[in-house]
């Protein structure tokens, strides 16, 4: 089950510029070259399996969808953003940018651009197609998917051959991800095309380590870029991308080495797929994002905190967490911050609020509160008895929802509440999230980012929110707190990490008192790899990207095409 977005190290890299809008201080240069070992090995065509069924012939980096509308490759292999920021470990990567600052009160944003790149087409890359590709998103709003020029930004200017100006009405720091994960666009063809929101792209020209060879609908090739300004990279001559038409016809092709690459959710990977060839299957799952369980704070019961934290202490998410992932996955943490973030993020002054598993602790919740167990249903403080409370899953076939829901259903009776489990088709399960109609339901968070501000904000913010009925983007809960919002605009002004950080350990805060939604489990990138004829994969101990998919956007995905080599 793939997530929708509702809402990615080269010797001599200039070290980049203060202020990175809530990223980490933490960067490195494109492609781990400084890693190379000396006797690595140039060659090979490497094949990846994806469950797409079929292959879009549309090679347009602009197309609204990214990953969904356009061919496997368009933004993994042709097209490069300026930066990449990693989710996982904090650090920004250097590609078509080589340093930034925010000045003037942050109401600036200046990058400076690689010098010395080309276009495949062997026109010179310049500062200007930077700002050409951010003002044809102004011109053409469909392709503005990030809401870029929704936010404060003003313009967009190239002042030289390296030098991009972002100017702001008003500072909004975090915007940094969506500007520099942006993939950039040659002026000089791009210019001339009459109609580009439908403009297929049938030979595209990028800066990117591959071009384009051929393409079928169910499959997609590409060669070497014999120019690509990373001297000595690729390593790999070629990448075959096939569409098949399931994630078990994926896993069976790595299996019988017929592909080195998928991504996939592997039911017990230990046991299916690693046990199958220890020495050379792989998976890594870091943790981007959250499994969560969310209330409708607007109907009671669950518009009592008292409530809601009876919940959360009630729901034993090592068992949950191990029944849906056989434990390949680690448990959520009760502040909502994705595993890898926490050591940064999360102090010890909000760690002592957090609630733990215990039904008598959650039994002692409610009796503070009036609730009562009569009959092994919970009763309200006026004696009125709980009804069943139906707990909403997408589907079909989500098999690891379909647990974690009957998981809950079982741990909430030993605290008086009965659940009616239902599951509906993505497109109802959607719908009905957005716009209030659920008691409870278990949905992912959106985060995917370097802080856990992006999360935080998607997920609490009164901006995201509607009343029932009407759609709200992201806070499907309808929380709503003075408190939050202004840690969240106070983090969105600045760029000192010192504030932000003091900003998010309010907002945990919040969370932990206020318990809007539990966490149940984490929620990743699904890397599933072979090493039998090819290495360098990222991994939990080189994580230089985040285990991103074979075609994803933002500089993730093109890490691993520029890591990866013969054995």
């Amino acid at each position: 089950m793939r997530r929708p977005r509702l809402l990615a190290v080269l010797a001599g890299v200039a070290t980049l510029s203060l202020a990175l809008a809530a990223v980490p201080m933490s960067t490195t240069g494109a492609a781990t070259q400084k890693n190379r070992a000396p006797t690595v090995k140039y060659g090979g065509v490497l094949p990846i399996a994806m469950p797409w069924g079929s292959i879009l012939d549309n090679f347009n980096p602009l197309t609204p969808g990214g990953t969904g509308a356009t061919a496997g490759g368009t933004g993994s292999l042709i097209y490069e953003p300026l930066f990449y920021a990693n989710p996982v470990t904090g650090k920004i990567t250097s590609l078509l940018g080589t340093a930034y600052k925010w000045q003037d009160n942050n109401l600036q944003f200046v990058v400076t651009t690689r010098q010395g790149v080309k276009w495949s087409d062997g026109k010179p890359f310049s500062a200007s197609d930077v700002a050409f590709t951010f003002n044809y998103l102004r011109r053409f709003p469909a392709f503005d998917t990030n809401a870029i020029w929704k936010s404060p930004l003003k313009s967009v200017k190239a002042t030289n051959s390296d030098t991009v100006v972002f100017q702001f009405a008003s500072p909004y720091t975090p915007i940094f991800l969506q500007l520099v994960a942006q993939e950039i666009i040659p002026r000089h063809i791009w210019s001339k095309i009459s109609n580009p929101v439908t403009f297929t792209n049938p030979k595209p020209v990028g800066t990117g380590p591959f071009l384009l060879k051929s393409y079928t609908s169910f499959r997609v090739t590409y060669v070497k870029n014999p120019n690509y300004w990373m001297a000595g990279l690729p390593y790999l001559n070629g990448v075959i991308m096939t569409a098949v038409k399931s994630n078990t016809t994926a896993e069976l092709l790595i299996l019988n080495a017929g592909a080195a690459w998928t991504y996939d959710a592997i039911t017990d990977p230990q046991k299916t797929f690693v046990a199958a060839a220890p020495k050379y299957n792989h998976y890594w799952w870091p943790s981007v994002a959250l499994n969560l369980l969310y209330f409708n704070m607007t109907e009671a019961p669950f518009n009592d905190v008292a409530v809601r934290k009876a919940v959360a202490e009630a729901l034993d998410t090592t068992v949950i967490t191990d029944r849906a992932y056989y434990g390949a996955l680690p448990v959520g943490d009760p502040t909502a911050v994705t595993t890898g973030q926490l050591s940064t993020w999360v102090t010890p002054s909000v760690t002592s609020l957090e609630w733990h598993f215990s039904v008598s602790a959650a039994l002692a919740t409610l009796t503070a509160a009036g609730y009562k167990v009569v009959g092994g249903k919970l009763e309200a403080p006026d004696g009125t008895a709980f009804p069943t409370f139906n707990l909403l899953i997408g589907g079909p076939g989500w098999t690891d929802y379909i647990s974690i829901a009957q998981t809950i259903s079982l741990e909430l009776q030993a605290i008086g509440i009965s659940t009616n489990i239902v599951q509906d088709t993505f497109a109802t399960y959607y719908a009905a999230l957005q716009t209030g109609h659920f008691d409870l339901a278990v949905c992912w968070s959106n985060n995917n980012n370097p802080t856990p501000y992006y999360e935080y904000y998607d997920l609490l913010s009164s901006k995201e929110t509607a009343p029932i009925g009407s759609t709200a983007n992201t806070n499907w809960e309808r929380f709503s707190s003075p408190t939050v919002d202004a840690a969240l605009s106070s983090y969105a002004s600045t760029s000192d990490l010192a504030v932000q950080k003091a900003d998010m350990v309010t907002i945990e805060k919040a969370v932990l008192t206020q318990v809007p939604v539990v966490s149940l489990t984490a929620r990743p990138n699904w890397f599933d790899y072979s090493t039998k004829y090819y290495v360098g994969w990222s991994s939990a101990s080189n994580p230089y990207n985040a285990g991103e998919a074979p075609d994803a956007f933002g500089g993730g995905g093109e890490l691993i095409y520029l890591n990866v080599h013969r054995r």
